[in-house]
């Protein structure tokens, strides 16, 4: 049912790009750019400061405009008793107003427009500085000789490397959206699914040693697994580094060989020395008996067997 579900969804997939898996693997829990593109993470930012700001314009015009028409108003009322007088005072007060608004207003947004700039060249210096980390991480995947994946929570990939990709013996776009069943025999995948799913149930990081029948022989690996989290800290699939240790393997076998084979020389050639010793005591025993002087010198056993 797995396979199904990954193939149903392949054509609804997004291919996923190296960059923004190295994210998830190697800045997990961290809110970076590199999860949309740099316009998509300045207007999110941009959106609460630009409702603050204008917010502030309007309440600083409000407060402003709220005591003029107080206080004018009064102070008209006090200082003219003529209506005409009034009325051209009034109008001289209206333009007063338009003039002093009108500069209070682009000192204002003056200062916001000037805060927004320096925000937004701030966020476009951050972004291209992820987006530089990103590139060069995805490069580093990408020339790497160990294979690298990551597989979402249903176990399809969503990510393989050209290292992973030859050891399965098929092109990128004929693993993205499947299970390891596309590559590897149903045992192994099997095998492979039950410990995907075991780190992305415990959410911890762990390394096994996985012998797997692939386009280049059985191959013996190192492989570590990891939860892949969302920039919100929730675990949305498991990422994986494997690191081909058959040679390794192979020659720490020979060498247990050899050692194997050392030990019993040692121990053969230990026992035909005591089966030595042995027979040169019978003959001095013999000698001695006969009135002979013993013909081997076998003092140093007596250094080897008396106590300290």
């Amino acid at each position: 049912m797995a396979f199904q579900r990954c193939f149903a969804s392949r054509k609804d997939r997004a291919q996923v790009d190296v960059p923004k898996l190295a994210q998830g693997i190697f800045f997990q829990g961290e809110a970076s750019p590199s999860l949309d593109s740099p316009a998509r993470m300045n207007s999110d930012h941009a959106e609460p400061k630009s409702s603050k700001g204008a917010l502030r314009v309007v309440l600083a015009y409000a407060v402003f405009a709220g005591l003029w028409i107080l206080l004018s108003d009064r102070a008209m009322g006090l200082l003219f008793s003529d209506p005409n007088a009034l009325v051209q005072a009034s109008m001289a007060k209206g333009w007063f107003f338009v003039a002093v608004t009108t500069l209070l207003l682009y000192v204002l947004v003056g200062r916001l427009v000037d805060q927004l700039n320096a925000s937004h060249l701030r966020e476009r210096a951050q972004a291209e500085e992820k987006r530089r980390a990103m590139q060069l991480l995805a490069a580093i995947a990408e020339s790497s000789s160990d294979a690298i994946f990551a597989n979402d929570q249903q176990g399809c990939y969503l990510l393989v490397n050209n290292a992973a990709a030859r050891y399965m013996g098929k092109p990128k776009e004929a693993l993205l959206g499947h299970d390891a069943r596309v590559a590897f025999p149903a045992e192994q995948a099997a095998l492979i699914t039950t410990i995907d799913r075991r780190v992305f149930a415990s959410g911890q990081i762990e390394t096994n040693e996985e012998r797997l029948s692939t386009a280049q022989g059985e191959r013996v690996f190192l492989a570590t697994r990891g939860p892949l989290r969302d920039v919100h800290g929730k675990t949305v699939g498991t990422f994986g580094i494997s690191r081909d240790i058959t040679e390794r393997k192979a020659a720490q076998a020979m060498l247990e060989g050899r050692n194997a084979e050392l030990e019993r020389f040692d121990r053969a050639s230990v026992g035909r020395e005591l089966e030595m010793i042995n027979m040169k005591k019978i003959i001095n025993s013999m000698s001695g008996e006969l009135g002979r002087e013993p013909p081997f010198r076998l003092d140093f056993l007596s250094d080897v067997e008396t106590p300290a």
